[in-house]
């Protein structure tokens, strides 16, 4: 048993095929270049694959790429807010002027209201400087300069009213009251004076040289209307 066993052994070893120095520089295939890049991009997409079908959602919309508008120009803080202004209020109607009315003058007529809602209707017709009266025997010489003649005209506009030669008085330029002359030609009547009527005469003032102001009484003697007489 013992003779033998060498014999086998080194049958076999002269039996046994030697090695191909050929295959010894063959790497595995699974160490070869252009098997591991293609196999590496495989379990790659495999990866990302099972990754997105995980999740349920798309990857972009996993990993969301914030926008360059978004970036800059990010939400104002309350404080950064501009504030609006807030709509002008609606301009208030201008105060609407009312005209006074124009200031009597010799030759135009004026209303004088008389109280109760009568108003006359009085018209200076003419205003004369003069120093004689006429040829009356109480005509006098005027003591404070010259006469100032009225002509007057009285009519009644509403109402009924009544003339008379005291409802009219006159002061100069300082203020000085005239004298009335009682006694001058064709007077003004005293008397009322129904519509559509009128009552005609003169009223003389003894006063100073200058510019003068006549002045109409109501029925109670209180300055209803004034007039300015040019010097």
């Amino acid at each position: 048993m013992s003779a033998r066993i060498p014999e086998l052994t080194e049958t076999a070893v002269h039996t046994s095929p030697k090695p191909d120095p050929a295959n010894r520089n063959r790497k595995p295939f699974y160490r070869k270049k252009r098997i591991l890049i293609p196999t590496a991009v495989v379990i790659f997409g495999i990866a990302v694959g099972s990754c997105s079908a995980g999740s349920g959602k798309p990857a972009a919309a996993v990993h969301p790429v914030a926008t360059p508008t978004s970036a800059a120009s990010p939400s104002p803080s309350s404080s950064d807010r501009v504030p609006v202004a807030a709509p002008a209020a609606a301009k208030t109607a201008a105060p609407v002027k009312t005209v006074a009315p124009a200031e009597p003058k010799v030759g135009v007529p004026f209303t004088v209201p008389m109280r109760n809602g009568d108003v006359a209707r009085i018209t200076i017709a003419s205003a004369v400087r003069t120093q004689s009266l006429g040829d009356s025997v109480m005509a006098v010489p005027p003591k404070n300069g010259e006469y100032l003649l009225l002509d007057v005209l009285w009519e009644t506009q509403t109402g009924e009213t009544s003339s008379n030669p005291f409802y009219f008085s006159a002061k100069d330029s300082q203020g000085r009251k005239a004298d009335q002359n009682l006694f001058v030609h064709n007077q003004l009547g005293a008397g009322k004076i129904v519509p559509g009527d009128k009552s005609r005469g003169s009223i003389a003032f003894d006063i100073a040289s200058g510019p003068a102001t006549v002045m109409i009484s109501d029925l109670l003697l209180q300055e209803a209307a004034r007039i300015q007489i040019p010097g």
